[in-house]
């Protein structure tokens, strides 16, 4: 999972980021206190996640995106090959190896895997969409299909990106907790076409119990 920057695309892409101005509100804080004729002021107090007003408590907490304490993959890539498709897009192809951190019958395993994959960059969108197959040491395969966006740095070129992914793995084996897993992520991208990828798992709150019965149902229609 990477993505190159062409020296062609350097001005487009210099426009598309001069264009963007972020405004940064600071915060305030505001505290309520209120009196009572036979009672001492009682303060007003905005915690993250919970705000107490008086006696009465307000669950204020956000939806949020919940990830796995530690990564499910983490992985170096480089590019094999660059075509040029027109003066916004690029097809590349692309190497890499890495470690994968997974739990079958609640025993934690470390595998290391090598990789291939292909992705297609719009240098327009600053993003990229592919598809990347997995390889442990003893012949277990995964297909990861991925979408990045990336954030490019024109004067430092500097780039990180963003990745959600999902995996597609075999029911039995080392990779089988991996099937439908919903992976989100960053990308380092660095000056060398080398990129470092790290993952970690959504943790939805669905179950893969729940999904798989209705797949199944649809593909034999």
């Amino acid at each position: 999972m990477t993505v190159r920057k062409s020296k062609k695309t350097i001005a487009i892409i210099t426009i598309d980021m001069l264009a963007l101005i972020v405004a940064a509100t600071p915060f305030t804080t505001l505290e309520v206190q209120t009196a009572a004729a036979t009672s001492a002021a009682v303060s007003a107090e905005t915690t993250i996640g919970t705000t107490t007003i008086g006696n009465n408590n307000t669950d204020t907490t956000s939806s949020g995106i919940d990830l796995s304490q530690q990564p499910v993959l983490q992985e170096q890539t480089r590019t094999a090959s660059e075509t040029q498709i027109n003066y916004a897009h690029v097809s590349i192809t692309y190497t890499g190896n890495g470690t994968l951190n997974l739990l079958n019958n609640n025993i934690a395993t470390v595998a290391n895997f090598t990789s291939n994959g292909s992705a297609l960059i719009s240098f327009l969108t600053q993003s990229a969409q592919g598809t990347e197959t997995i390889r442990t040491g003893n012949g277990e395969t995964a297909t990861i299909t991925f979408y990045e966006i990336v954030k490019f740095n024109p004067v430092t070129r500097e780039a990180k990106g963003i990745i959600i992914a999902e995996v597609q793995a075999g029911p039995t084996g080392t990779l089988a907790s991996l099937n439908g897993m919903i992976l989100a992520g960053t990308d380092d991208i660095h000056l060398n076409g080398e990129s470092s990828v790290t993952l970690w798992e959504w943790e939805s709150g669905i179950s893969n119990l729940d999904i798989f019965p209705v797949q199944e149902e649809l593909s034999s229609q």
